[in-house]
């Protein structure tokens, strides 16, 4: 048997995986060389030839929410979280009473994972679009399998995809982050992505699962197509992989990322946080994640925290000067219960 110090011993099937890796990871760079020289490449995507058996009606909400930039902002629920006094009325309530984000509700289109939920959806929301193709529950309790939110995570990039295969740019936020200034003025639209990541911390404890913002930013161009077509065939070949949020993936694979020459530019969590690391700043904060929660009901009295604090930030601030402002929020949620 032979054997590897880097690698430990090395079996057949480990030399079979890594083989396809590399074969497939050498087509996407010859596909994408060519199609970025002028090859067959089309930004004019015909609805009929994608995947999705929702394509019409997905382009049909798409055009109506979109910017005329063609950047769109999505989410997707299950009717745990778009039900009455639930995550998705705290979401759109965060939109209407932040910073410059309640003009950005025109361009929100919420997925939603069952016809209950697009019921609830269309009744509060105008842009609303039902995936019949997704099964699993979006609530990320613990009761959601480990298996089902991987799948899960696969579905939504696959989702993702097709938007970027149709020519529409896309900020992709969780529903159970609080929008409460508008992040636009840090995307920078020659990147292909942006997203929140704490670089150093990833870095300094070698962790390749901390959380995230739950907030990403994706351009439309070959580069960002063939990054997420690899991450599929990547969920393939690797079924199992530890690997559930899009900052973790994209720092595994910065080398690939840069192989194919693409712009990332990584955004600090200082401005873009969660109950997680609730380390935020409510004179500076964008965005605030609701993750580390152990159930809904702790997520969503969390939430309603959030948006209190900012109603009475803003009323301070308006009138008397504001001196230190202490947050409430997280209250039941904590960082023991990570990526819930």
């Amino acid at each position: 048997m032979r054997e590897s110090n880097a690698l430990g011993h090395i079996t057949p099937t480990y030399v079979a995986v890594v083989a396809i890796s590399f074969i497939i990871t050498v087509c996407i760079l010859l596909n994408y060389s060519f199609n970025s020289t002028g090859g067959i490449y089309d930004q004019t995507w015909n609805p009929n030839s994608l995947s999705n058996p929702d394509s019409k009606e997905l382009v049909q909400v798409l055009r109506k929410a979109s910017m005329e930039s063609r950047i769109v902002i999505m989410t997707i629920v299950d009717e745990k979280w778009a039900s009455p006094n639930s995550v998705l009325d705290l979401f759109l309530e965060s939109f209407k009473i932040g910073k410059g984000t309640k003009r950005l509700l025109d361009h929100l289109v919420v997925a939603t994972l069952s016809s209950q939920a697009f019921q609830f959806c269309k009744s509060v929301h105008p842009h609303c679009f039902q995936l019949t193709t997704f099964s699993p529950k979006l609530a990320k309790d613990k009761q959601l399998g480990v298996e089902d939110y991987r799948m899960l995570i696969r579905k939504r990039n696959d989702l993702l995809l097709e938007v970027l295969q149709l020519g529409y740019s896309l900020v992709f936020t969780e529903a159970d982050v609080m929008w409460l200034r508008s992040p636009f003025e840090d995307i920078h639209g020659t990147k292909e992505i942006t997203i929140p990541c704490d670089i150093e911390s990833n870095d300094a404890q070698g962790d390749s699962n901390t959380p995230d913002s739950g907030l990403f930013y994706v351009k439309s161009n070959e580069f960002s197509i063939e990054i997420f077509r690899y991450w599929k065939v990547e969920g393939v070949l690797y079924p199992n992989s530890h690997v559930d949020t899009l900052c973790n993936e994209v720092m595994i694979n910065q080398e690939f990322i840069g192989m194919l020459g693409g712009g990332i530019t990584f955004l600090s969590t200082d401005y873009y946080g969660g109950f997680c690391q609730p380390s935020y700043n409510l004179s500076e904060v964008y965005t605030i994640h609701g993750n580390c929660c152990d159930s809904i009901e702790s997520k969503v009295y969390d939430l309603r925290l959030v948006l209190d604090d900012w109603r009475k930030f803003n009323a301070l601030s308006s009138s008397d000067g504001l001196g230190f402002f202490p947050w409430r929020a997280p209250s039941k949620c904590n960082h023991k219960s990570l990526f819930i």
